[in-house]
């Protein structure tokens, strides 16, 4: 199963906020959200996923601003590899690894 864009809803108003799209030739598994160090509210954080185009075959780590929605991502970076669509991951942080 593969997602072409991330959507975030207000349950308490049961509103659709914003939509970020990946691309018209790029899919992603699922996303994972992180909250921010200090965060001021529930959705003050990051979403994060793998994202593959299928046109160049080819995969990147992407980070968008949760709160704002923007479509920019915050961070981009390639994979050396191809991460195959609905591949499972998780955010350990540094800290945690030991």
């Amino acid at each position: 199963m593969y997602f072409e864009s991330v959507c975030k809803f207000d349950l308490q108003s049961e509103s659709f906020i914003k939509r970020i799209k990946f691309g018209p030739t790029k899919a992603a598994g699922e996303v994972f959200f992180h909250k921010r160090e200090n965060a001021k509210s529930e959705d003050d954080g990051y979403l994060m996923s793998f994202v593959y185009d299928w046109e160049t075959k080819t995969s990147e780590f992407v980070m968008w601003d949760a709160l704002t929605m923007d479509d920019e991502p915050v961070f981009v970076s390639p994979t050396k590899v191809r991460v195959p669509n609905g591949f499972h991951s998780i955010f350990v942080p540094e800290d945690e690894l030991e």
